[in-house]
C-alpha cells in the first residue's frame, strides 16, 4: 500500500466535498500512484490556519482521479474520506512515532519504500480509523466539467502551495 503523507500549511484543499486539488495544492503530486493520503498540519502553517499545526487534518482512502487540463494535476476524490482540519488528533500526543518521523527533519520529500515498524503501525491505525467513513461528497462525479461547476470561486489560496511559501511533503510506501 502506498500512502502519501504530507505537511499542510493551510486549510481548504481538500474542501468539504472531499475534492483534493480544488485549490491546486500539491500540483502534479496528486497524480502520483498512491492508495491513501494523510494530510497533517506542518510546523509553520499560515497565520490564519495556525490551529492545524501537528494535527491530522484529513484522510482519504482509495483515490479516484478526475482528469483536469486546467491545473497542474488531476483532482482527486476518495471512496472513504474524513476532513478534520483543526479538529483532528494531535500527532505528537496520539502518534508519537509518526510525529518523530515526520517532524524530526526538515525534508520536503521522502521517497522511502519502507517505514519503521512503529511508524507503519501508527499509519495503519490512522487509515483504519476511517474504513467505515463515506466517500467524498463529489465521488460520483465522472468528469472535470461537473467538478468545475463546484469549484471555489475565490482565487487559489495557495497558488499551488508554492508561491514563495515553503512546502513540506513526504511520500511513503507502506
Amino acid at each position: 500500500m502506498k500512502v502519501l503523507i504530507y505537511k499542510r500549511t493551510h486549510k481548504g484543499d481538500p474542501d468539504a466535498k472531499g475534492i483534493f486539488g480544488n485549490q491546486d495544492c500539491m500540483g502534479r503530486i496528486r497524480n502520483w500512484n498512491y492508495d491513501a493520503v494523510i494530510g497533517i498540519g506542518g510546523n509553520a502553517p499560515w497565520k490564519e490556519d495556525a490551529n492545524i499545526k501537528h494535527k491530522i487534518n484529513w484522510i482519504g482512502l482509495e483515490p479516484k482521479k478526475i482528469n483536469s487540463s486546467k491545473k497542474r494535476g488531476d483532482k482527486v476524490v476518495f471512496s472513504h474520506f474524513e476532513l478534520y482540519e483543526e479538529k483532528g488528533l494531535n500527532i505528537k500526543v496520539h502518534y508519537p512515532n509518526l510525529f518523530k518521523y515526520m517532524y524530526g527533519s526538515r525534508k520536503r520529500f521522502d521517497m522511502s519504500s519502507d517505514l519503521p515498524k512503529d511508524v507503519f503501525e501508527e499509519v495503519i491505525q490512522i487509515l483504519y480509523s476511517i474504513e467505515d467513513s463515506p466517500a467524498s461528497e463529489a465521488y460520483a462525479v465522472e468528469n472535470i466539467d461537473a467538478l468545475e461547476t463546484e469549484k471555489n470561486l475565490k482565487s487559489s489560496k495557495c497558488g499551488g502551495c508554492f508561491g514563495g511559501k515553503e512546502v513540506e511533503i513526504t511520500f511513503q510506501e507502506c
